[in-house]
């Protein structure tokens, strides 16, 4: 049977779930209004970050949204939207406008001193060009959900919905339920063939001991289904148990991660598997210097050609406050696919100087650097690009970002 998505339900759902029912509180309740406005001129040595036919241009690229928050003290709720429009001086057939949207909704609810809910529903659409590399405000290091629709080189589509659940029970246990859906959409450009949708749904829960303020141990258990409309796909599930530890071993720098034994099956054979999982995170915040490297090895989908597997990555960043206004980032990340009949990696690196002129304009240049790489037995790669070979891009980009408070109201 196939399963059903309904992502524009979900993001009506979270709206209303966010704007629809103020919290009561003591406190003001607050609502801000913040429209955004971003561009950028670039040169790219691979525009459609191909492994043949590579063709560099100059261009430009307009992002057009807006921010809203509401603040009380029982609530936060935000929504977050972004559209893009992109043309390049000589190359006029990759040019675009509206086909790339950004979409977040977030609502955290205190539910008493003890008890939290929190909601998060997204949505990103790409288009088959470097609108992703050029707009995204998470280069070079990028998230995997940026790396899933690089990989799948073709307009294509992710949806994301979570909800989680967290306690205290007293000064030191502390729980968490989450649940969560990925949909991911491959319209496959005009090769037909690769359109298929796949979804993920999976359920987190553990239970942890604080020892102290700095240090604490736990155990959980994560489940993973997976089902696909690529034709002949079966389903796949994976079950992890995982140890959890949390430690702060001097201010400021902080430790944190998961490791445990994940067990994998395919429905409609014997195909099964076992393999180590574990995520781990580190970030150490200075007066000046503020580190992040996130990495691991856990089950995800394999970008968008209609199958699971165990997913490698590691991305860092180090930022730098030269001045109070002035920036400068380094960083960059890997991101490897291993599933039934594909395999696909994602490289990237970079670096660039951000300079706030006032709180409502910056300015940054920024060089950042693609590969790609995809191997797939079924042959469904997109036009311009060969099994097994490497494309690689560079990207050097000069822009600006505004937002402005443009509208506020707070009542009791």
């Amino acid at each position: 049977m196939r399963t059903k998505s309904y992502p524009a339900m979900q993001l009506l759902l979270a709206a209303l779930l966010i704007f629809a029912f103020p919290a009561v509180s003591r406190a003001d309740n607050l609502f801000r209004f913040y429209p955004e406005l971003a561009g950028n001129g670039f040169y790219g040595t691979n525009i459609p970050l191909q492994t043949q036919n590579e063709e560099g241009d100059f261009g430009g690229t307009l992002v057009g949204g807006f921010y809203l928050d509401f603040t009380s003290a029982a609530r936060y709720a935000s929504l977050h939207y972004d559209t893009f429009a992109q043309f390049f001086a000589q190359h006029s057939r990759f040019d675009r406008a509206g086909e790339g949207q950004f979409v977040n909704a977030t609502d955290s609810e205190n539910l008493s001193p003890t008890t939290k809910l929190r909601f998060n529903e997204l949505f990103y659409r790409d288009s088959p060009t470097v609108t992703g590399i050029v707009t995204s405000d998470q280069g070079p290091e990028f998230s995997s959900i940026a790396a899933q629709l690089l990989l799948a080189n073709d307009q294509a589509s992710i949806n994301q919905f979570g909800a989680t659940l967290s306690h205290y029970w007293g000064r030191n246990w502390a729980s968490e339920l989450s649940v969560h859906q990925t949909t991911f959409w491959n319209n496959g450009g005009t090769n037909n063939s690769l359109n298929n949708t796949s979804y993920e749904q999976s359920v987190n829960t553990f239970t942890e001991y604080h020892f102290s303020d700095r240090f604490s141990l736990g155990g959980g258990y994560r489940f993973y289904d997976f089902r696909f409309t690529f034709p002949g796909r079966p389903g796949e599930e994976a079950h992890w148990p995982f140890a959890k530890i949390a430690w702060e071993p001097f201010p400021r720098f902080y430790l944190s991660g998961i490791v445990g034994v994940v067990y994998s099956y395919t429905q409609g054979n014997d195909r099964q598997a076992v393999n180590v999982g574990g995520l781990g995170l580190a970030t150490y915040d200075l007066e000046r210097l503020h580190f992040k490297l996130y990495g691991g090895q856990q089950p995800e989908l394999t970008s968008g050609f209609g199958g699971a597997g165990n997913i490698q990555e590691v991305r860092g960043t180090v930022l730098y406050d030269f001045t109070r206004r002035l920036t400068g980032n380094v960083g960059g990340g890997y991101y490897q696919a291993n599933g039934t009949g594909y395999n696909g990696q994602f490289i990237s690196w970079g670096l660039g100087l951000t300079d706030r002129l006032n709180k409502y304009l910056s300015v940054y240049t920024k060089f950042v650097q693609i590969r790609r790489n995809e191997t797939t037995s079924n042959r469904f790669l997109p036009s311009g690009t060969q099994n097994g070979q490497e494309a690689v891009g560079n990207y050097i980009l000069v822009g600006f970002s505004a937002s402005v408070e443009a509208f506020r109201w707070s009542w009791q």
